[in-house]
């Protein structure tokens, strides 16, 4: 059952840990379980408690390795397309999910696996991650849309045309990864904990301020920043909105703090 093969645990204060557990099929969605992952992330959503999830797969060999083929190729063609577009629904709503998301890519990710992560905040992989996006291979397109702006175009296309594997240190240097490290998990949970220590309105407002500025001019990114932060902080005074930044912070830069 898919309530069995998606674990939840809370490794640090704040932070909500999702693990897809099909390690004999590298973690391949089906697509009760991909509903089940959508359920968590939405119950998820309004606990306070929770300020990040870590999405990750278990058994250390794959992180996703995307939909169960096996599953597509029983369904009907009618029952193929239902499905497609409700996943194209989940993996929408994971990309605006309104808490800071972090994958710990350890072992591979092929397909919807690549997209989750693409589509997730911060990535963390190591010397086992390997990531393609392989729609090429089957005459399919997938991250055309986003991957560019992780990557730059000219990456973009030769990750998409050519279908091929990266392995992680060349994900990490092309930007795909945002985090090295032999210590996939750890290293997920530490930058987790970095992330739940800011204040969650501020990365609210960081996340979808990012999210509705591709293809905006600069200046009008700029407007709308200063505008949500007039919002934000107006009615704050200077001692209430620095008083936890004097007290667990980096020490201030001389001449005070921008």
């Amino acid at each position: 059952m898919a309530a069995d093969e998606l674990r939840q645990d809370r490794p640090a204060s704040g932070v909500l840990r999702l693990t897809i557990d099909r390690p004999r099929a590298h973690n391949a969605l089906t697509i009760a379980l991909q509903r089940r992952l959508d359920t968590a992330l939405t119950e998820a959503a309004t606990d306070e408690s929770i300020r990040v999830v870590i999405v990750t797969g278990a058994g250390g060999r794959a992180f996703c390795a995307g939909y169960d083929l096996k599953e597509l190729d029983a369904m009907t063609p009618q029952a193929l397309a239902e499905s497609m577009a409700e996943r194209e629904d989940m993996l929408w709503r994971y990309l605006h999910y309104p808490k800071p998301t972090v994958a710990a890519v350890d072992g591979l990710a092929y397909g919807a696996g690549t997209m989750y992560a693409a589509c997730s905040d911060l990535r963390v992989g190591g010397p086992r991650t390997s990531m393609a996006v392989s729609a090429a291979r089957y005459g399919g397109v997938n991250l055309s849309w986003l991957l560019d702006s992780l990557i730059g175009g000219a990456r973009t296309r030769d990750l998409l045309m050519t279908a091929r594997a990266v392995p992680g240190d060349e994900a990490f240097d092309m930007g795909l990864l945002t985090r090295y490290t032999p210590d996939v998990a750890g290293e997920a949970v530490r930058t987790a904990e970095q992330i739940a220590a800011q204040p969650p309105d501020g990365l609210r407002h960081i996340k979808q301020l990012l999210l509705d500025g591709a293809g905006q001019g600069l200046r009008e990114r700029y407007d709308r920043e200063n505008s949500v932060t007039r919002a934000t902080l107006g009615q704050r005074s200077i001692t209430d909105m620095f008083s936890a930044f004097f007290a667990n912070g980096p020490a201030a830069a001389p001449g005070g703090v921008s």
